[in-house]
């Protein structure tokens, strides 16, 4: 009878110990499948960290976003043979990032490409205010604020030759990179360092 027993309770300890290990092993399988992988900027390595942001402002909401590669497709200055002119061309720039949760502006690109790019028909994204900020450390070192922008191309590749921007640790890869082009009626240029060397030195006091 003791004999009985001891298999019985043989038995019973290890189905115990079979159930807490699968409920063990089943928590971090779910555990890893739950962790994300890394996103934005902070993945990456940028010259002195200085790396660009886009805030745009649509209709209905204002969104930011990180971007691995900004453009200015547009001369800032025109030139003549006797030097500048003020006559400048319509402030285009292109911007180039992972493919990854960017909703709206993904919406934004449906509706263009529905609707024929620059017809008169009007829609929710069609036009909208573009300010890229060139960050490091968290703190613009410059911003260009552009107007009444419209979305001129918009493109998705995979990168294979220069996967050392985009795969971190010595590793090489693919990188599925979407390049988005603009085309805006304006651009006010913003010099944020500039402005607070100005306001710090006149609020110091004069015996500082």
């Amino acid at each position: 009878m003791n004999t009985q027993k001891l298999k019985a309770t043989s038995i019973i300890v290890a189905i115990a110990i079979a159930s807490i290990a699968l409920i063990v092993n089943l928590s971090q399988t779910a555990n890893v499948q739950a962790v994300d992988p890394p996103k934005g900027n902070n993945v990456y390595v940028f010259g002195e960290g200085v790396n660009p942001q886009a805030t745009f402002t649509f209709r209905d909401t204002a969104v930011t976003y990180d971007f691995q590669l900004f453009d200015m497709t547009t001369n800032l200055f025109g030139t003549t043979a006797s030097g500048f002119t003020t006559t400048r061309g319509v402030p285009e720039f292109t911007l180039a990032r992972i493919v990854g949760d960017t909703p709206y502006l993904h919406k934004a690109v449906d509706q263009t490409y529905e609707n024929g790019g620059k017809s008169i028909q009007d829609y929710q994204y069609k036009v909208f205010d573009v300010t890229v900020n060139l960050v490091q450390a968290g703190e613009p070192m410059k911003t260009l604020e552009y107007k009444d922008c419209t979305i001129s191309n918009y493109k998705i590749n995979t990168r294979t030759d220069n996967e050392e921007g985009y795969v971190t640790g010595g590793k090489t890869g693919f990188a599925v990179v979407e390049t988005y082009s603009f085309g805006c009626n304006g651009l006010a240029l913003k010099s944020p360092t500039y402005d607070a060397m100005i306001t710090s030195q006149h609020e110091a006091k004069p015996y500082q």
